[in-house]
């Protein structure tokens, strides 16, 4: 992949797919090509963040530091996903590390490039905004996963997220213990929430990978979820 078909290509999924073309076209036009090996580290947390990095091939894992526990997997990024937008308009370091799953190729934009261009266009900040919005909704539904206790809910909350925020992907190259991970939960209470799932025709699973089967039964029982959680707050309050 050369660089004008990743540039072509990105510009179609995910954060920039919904953005006015001249933002994408000025955007990109300060990229250039990485790849990554699988397996290699593209930054740990607190390196220094130099640019943003958009995923045009291949597959990532996020972790996040968990202290004496050491890293817990937080996020498995599809093509689209970006990486840094809240550490260059904050100028701090990474937040996390981002380690590739498999042969990978991004595309970097430096830092410099995008204050540049945010100088000439009064909404450029605006737009990467909508970007670090999605990555704070996707936060918000990992701690919420995480509280839940149910471990019916906290896998579903993860594999909402894992849809929402991969352009509405339903396959996914991972393991039952790291979606367990994922969720705050043992391996065996993941095991027995996942063979409900497969039971109910929500999830089919195979040797490291998973999918939903049918997106429209996979919302419903989300929004299950969504409204038990709220009664619950309520009768608390």
């Amino acid at each position: 992949m050369d660089l004008n078909h990743a540039r072509r290509t990105i510009r179609e999924m995910g954060w920039l797919r919904s953005l006015p073309s001249t933002f994408c076209t000025a955007l990109l036009a300060g990229s250039h090509l990485r790849r990554v090996g699988a397996g290699e580290v593209l930054f740990h947390k607190e390196d220094p963040a130099p640019d943003v990095l958009g995923l045009v091939d291949g597959l990532l894992y996020v972790y996040s530091d968990a202290g004496e526990d050491g890293h817990k997997l937080t996020f498995v990024a599809h093509p689209g996903w970006w990486a840094g937008s809240i550490a260059i308009v904050g100028g701090s370091d990474r937040r996390g590390t981002v380690v590739a799953r498999s042969d990978s190729v991004l595309l970097s934009v430096p830092r410099m490039h995008v204050e540049a261009l945010a100088r000439r266009d009064s909404e450029a900040w605006r737009h990467v905004a909508a970007n670090i919005a999605a990555n704070y909704d996707s936060l918000a539904l990992l701690l919420t996963a995480h509280c839940h206790p149910d471990p019916r809910a906290r896998l579903l909350i993860s594999l909402h997220r894992l849809h929402k925020f991969n352009d509405g992907a339903t396959i996914f190259p991972l393991t039952q213990s790291e979606l367990a991970e994922m969720s705050g939960l043992s391996r065996n209470s993941a095991n027995r929430a996942m063979r409900q799932f497969v039971a109910e025709g929500l999830i089919e699973t195979g040797y490291g990978w998973l999918r939903i089967v049918d997106p429209s039964d996979f919302a419903a029982a989300f929004d299950a979820v969504r409204i038990s959680s709220g009664t619950r707050a309520l009768k608390a309050g």
